[in-house]
């Protein structure tokens, strides 16, 4: 048994997600381990006269939860932009008053930066447009990102310091929306986010950027959130370094696995970086694959999305897809099917339309899922207003994978949605949303799964999907101390009262955090 117990945790409820020892009393940490788990009596005879004991009081213990799909940069940055959510902002006039309050406060020809508008819930229907933001910030250069984070506007002073006008074609994979009559940009950009990053940089300085980074790191641990992996698609050597700064100046308190964009795995590479390379603080993940529908065809083809697996995979890294829709979720699954790589779990992200047929081309394929219940819960509501009603009980299906024996993690696609764990966890549990009713408005749709099955998707499933389970996802001696206690037993509680579940402590790596 151990006897250099430098932390201990007593008189808890711990769930540890571990089927070996699925609950116990308390908890034995060693510097930055899991050093022993079970009755109050046994840990309390570890501890010496230095250990710091901890009682829990009743409360329960789950392990550290482990964001599976998120974009630690967007969280910094729609921690410090302009919040054009629909409560904020209902119409059009509501989000130019917001823009043109938040340009009033910036100097001259500085950006004015908002996220969060809704083109299905304002008022107009509609997406605002360049003129609409010239007139509320004329002196200002404006970027507002929609809630998916797939549709950007931009006013005229941002577009020409883009270097976007008429004669700008259509990036590959995005589509710069025009006037019929004129042909000129109207300010609207679909899938170009990177085109933007590229062409403008960095808009904030380092302070700013450093602020951020630090508020959306708080914000995470503050959610019991000890591990995240970052799902940028243009990660590379860069980001990889900014990581690595952050994390020694103390700036990430949590774990990091970051995705390589597949154009640059290349350059991670070339200076010995591959899936699986770095430390437990921070580590390489999967090479990230775009494969969208927003031309109206596949974006890369069949044959190109094949190539790139096949890239990835004689590299080292397995892949992780982005794919929402049927057409594109087909065929992903095929090209994984054909590209197989026995050593490799590769991934599909978001699944956000799961037929029966596709769940079941997915399963063959072997691909895990990470996915997002936390959409049924913010997005719920215009779901049922504007999807069909026949796709809506196999939105984010999560009950037809876990019977289709996928392995299937979950994330939040943060800042997208807000990433607090418990809101998705209510929504996997129950399928109601945000204003408590069900999703399809009838009740039960069967994708519904347990509170103990949800909990380990945000935990064990989670690392299972990053490769590495033998470090976390279980409160198990010898795995990391990432540790989250919160104030009600998910087991026992109503699950309707599952989605404000608060977090009391967070422990990473056997340090309060």
């Amino acid at each position: 048994m151990p006897t250099d117990v430098t932390l201990a945790l007593l008189n808890a409820h711990v769930l540890t997600m571990d089927p070996k020892l699925p609950a116990a009393e308390a908890v034995a940490v060693s510097e930055d381990r899991i050093a022993a788990v079970g009755a109050n009596s046994e840990i309390r005879r570890l501890t010496a006269h230095n250990t710091n004991v901890i009682d829990c009081q009743g409360l329960t213990l789950l392990p550290g939860f482990n964001d599976a799909h998120m974009h630690l940069p967007g969280l910094a940055r729609w921690l410090q932009d302009l919040d054009c959510s629909p409560q904020f902002a209902p119409s059009i006039a509501a989000l130019q008053s917001l823009v043109r309050e938040r340009a009033s406060t910036r100097p001259p020809d500085a950006w004015v930066r908002g996220h969060g508008y809704d083109d299905l819930q304002l008022a107009e229907r509609r997406h605002p447009d360049r003129d609409d933001l010239n007139l509320a910030a004329p002196g200002h250069p404006v970027w507002l990102e929609h809630r998916s984070g797939h549709a950007s506007v931009l006013n005229s002073p941002a577009l020409a310091l883009a270097g976007i006008n008429r004669e700008t074609p259509d990036p590959t994979g995005g589509v710069i929306e025009r006037d019929p009559s004129t042909g000129e940009p109207t300010g609207v950009l679909f899938e170009m986010h990177s085109f933007l990053r590229q062409r403008l940089g960095n808009l904030r300085n380092p302070e700013e950027f450093a602020a951020g980074m630090r508020a959306a790191a708080q914000l995470l641990v503050g959610y019991g959130i000890t591990s995240l992996q970052d799902a940028g698609a243009d990660n590379g050597t860069d980001r990889w370094q900014t990581f690595q700064r952050l994390q020694l100046e103390g700036i990430l308190p949590c774990r990091v696995t970051m995705f390589a964009g597949i154009h640059r795995i290349a350059e991670m590479a070339a200076v010995g970086l591959s899936f699986g390379s770095g430390d437990l603080s921070l580590r390489v993940g999967h090479a990230k694959i775009m494969l969208t529908l927003t031309s109206g065809a596949l974006n890369p083809t069949p044959a190109e999305l094949g190539a790139m697996i096949g890239d990835a995979h004689s590299l080292g890294f397995p892949v992780a897809i982005h794919c929402i829709e049927n057409e594109a979720i087909s065929a992903a699954a095929k090209a994984l099917r054909d590209n197989v790589a026995p050593e490799l779990r590769d991934r599909v992200e978001h699944c956000a339309e799961g037929t029966p047929a596709l769940v079941d081309a997915v399963r063959r394929s072997g691909a895990a899922v990470v996915t997002q219940p936390g959409f049924i819960y913010h997005n719920g509501p215009s779901y049922r207003e504007n999807v069909e009603a026949r796709l809506l009980p196999h939105l984010y299906p999560v009950g037809a994978l876990l019977r289709a024996g996928v392995p299937t993690a979950f994330g939040s696609d943060a800042p997208v949605i807000d990433p607090n764990p418990w809101p998705a966890i209510y929504s996997a549990v129950t399928r109601r949303t945000r204003d408590g009713l069900p999703l399809t408005g009838e009740g039960a749709d069967g994708q519904s799964v347990t509170e103990a099955d949800a909990l380990r998707m945000y935990t064990l499933s989670s690392a299972e999907a990053e490769g590495a389970q033998g470090d976390k996802g279980s409160i198990t001696p010898g795995k990391l101390a990432d540790l989250v206690l919160v104030n009600a037993d998910p087991f026992t509680a109503n699950p309707c009262e599952l989605r404000g579940v608060r977090p009391v402590l967070t422990i990473v790596g056997g340090t309060i955090a």
